[in-house]
């Protein structure tokens, strides 16, 4: 698995458990794509963040499309590998 596609799997596997919590709380509302930029030799990040959370210091919203709660979670990997094509999270080289 390519770097980008691993990047990609982390965040769909973080975005499903968040989706899980949420259900099971019985809060339903959008997940938003948000990268952590790459720095010289190490990735950056992918995360999906519910709507009304706080967004941490240094990370940038990929897309203002909201990942809805009718995605099946099998398609999550390809909804954020379409989206975060120019996010910038591959390792920069030394």
């Amino acid at each position: 698995m390519n770097e980008y596609a691993r990047l990609v799997q982390q965040c769909a596997e973080q975005g499903q458990a968040l989706s899980r919590l949420m259900a099971s709380r019985g809060q339903i509302e959008p997940l938003y794509l948000y990268c952590r930029p790459s720095k010289p030799g190490k990735p950056g990040r992918l995360m999906l963040a519910r709507d009304s959370a706080p967004v941490p210091d240094g990370v940038e919203l990929v897309t203002g499309e909201g990942l809805r709660g009718n995605v099946p979670f099998e398609s999550f990997f390809q909804w954020i590998y379409d989206r975060a094509k120019r996010a910038p999270i591959l390792a920069i080289k030394q």
